[in-house]
């Protein structure tokens, strides 16, 4: 199996967050994210080799750190995510014999991933495949619309559909080509970040002990929680969710005692 991780603009990434974060602090934190979904990817096992899409002088300094491999996004001379993921599936397809039976497409905003999920990831795709030798297999996101890691067939093209409800889409698309397709549900690989109630989220998290924190077993979201926590962002958005809560009680408490009076 090999695995792709396409990689937007650092500069571009996280738009989502831009009434939370400046532009400097959304590049940062995708680069730490970035960072922790590389130290999983790049020492696990069941890959045989690891590339990261994307035209950001970062990614290539990154791929060149982790020791995985870097292709232009550019070189495929397409444009949309969704075109680019096709063309380097098709790429990979073409550049061994026999082609590997299937690529899994990861994301990078995906702080928590896991060795261990990956595990469940590759079994559950291979209990899926039995006789067929071909499937789609989608960990979708908490709210089960997304499609944060996909594992597919790179002889088996499909029409992919990142953006709104991808999964339902998806699925439509292995049953519209004739393949057995599932999604699954595992908890941290679910737990994408796109919003500041994500970054709360993640934040919230108990604190693991930093001791751990090597190659063999990586502390989850090690550099995307000390990025937070370094740049002041944890503290901003903790403050501002506690001065939000407290306005919510006085705006409740004035509707209440308004409410009374009238009776």
């Amino acid at each position: 199996m090999w695995a792709l991780l396409p990689l937007k603009d650092f500069v571009q990434a996280k738009q989502r967050l831009s009434g939370s974060l400046t532009v400097s602090e959304r590049r940062g934190l995708f680069h730490a994210m970035v960072e922790d979904v590389l130290t999983v990817m790049a020492a696990y096992p069941g890959f045989e080799r690891v590339v990261l899409v994307s035209d950001d002088p970062a990614a290539q300094l990154l791929a060149e750190h982790y020791g995985v491999d870097c292709w232009s996004e550019r070189s495929f001379a397409v444009q949309g995510l969704n075109a680019v993921v096709t063309a380097a599936v098709a790429k990979i397809h073409s550049l061994t014999t026999p082609a590997p039976t299937a690529v899994m497409v990861v994301h990078g905003d995906l702080p928590l991933l896991s060795a261990s999920e990956l595990d469940i990831v590759i079994k559950q795709h291979s209990e899926l495949l039995g006789a067929a030798q071909t499937g789609l297999s989608i960990v979708t996101d908490r709210h089960q619309r997304g499609s944060n890691i996909l594992v597919c067939d790179p002889a088996q093209p499909l029409q992919l559909a990142y953006g709104q409800d991808s999964c339902a889409q998806h699925l439509a698309e292995a049953r519209r080509i004739g393949i057995p397709a599932q999604v699954l549900h595992l908890p941290n690989i679910a737990e994408d970040i796109d919003t500041r109630a994500d970054l709360l989220r993640l934040l919230a998290l108990p604190e693991a002990p930093m001791v751990a924190n090597t190659p063999e077993t990586p502390v989850l979201a090690a550099k995307t929680l000390t990025f937070l926590r370094e740049a002041g962002i944890a503290q901003r958005l903790i403050t501002m969710r506690s001065e939000a809560n407290a306005e919510a009680l006085r705006v409740h408490a004035e509707s209440a005692v308004a409410e009374w009076n009238t009776l």
